[in-house]
C-alpha cells in the first residue's frame, strides 16, 4: 500500500520491524514491531529524526491493527 509522502523501506524490514516507512523528506520514520517475542503483541512508533525522539502511536494484540494504524496515523500527520 502506498502512502502519500511516505516511502517504504523494506531493506530496514526484518526481525522485529516488519513495516517501516520514511516521509520523503527524511525528517519522520514510523515503525511496526512484532513485540510477540516477549509477550506483548504489536505496536507502532514515530521516530522524529530531528529531535531524536520517538513516539509510541498504539499498542495492540493484533498485527492488522497495528498496519492499519500506521497507515491512518501517516495519513494524518
Amino acid at each position: 500500500m502506498s502512502i502519500d509522502g511516505w516511502r517504504r523501506r523494506e531493506d530496514l524490514e526484518g526481525g522485529k520491524q516488519f513495516r517501516v516507512w520514511l516521509t520523503d523528506d527524511g525528517s519522520e520514520e514510523l515503525y511496526v514491531e512484532n513485540l510477540t517475542y516477549r509477550d506483548d503483541g504489536y505496536a507502532v512508533y514515530q521516530y522524529d529524526v530531528d529531535d531524536d525522539a520517538w513516539t509510541t502511536v498504539v499498542e495492540t494484540e493484533s498485527k492488522a491493527d497495528a498496519v492499519e494504524h500506521a497507515i491512518e496515523w501517516a495519513e494524518q500527520h
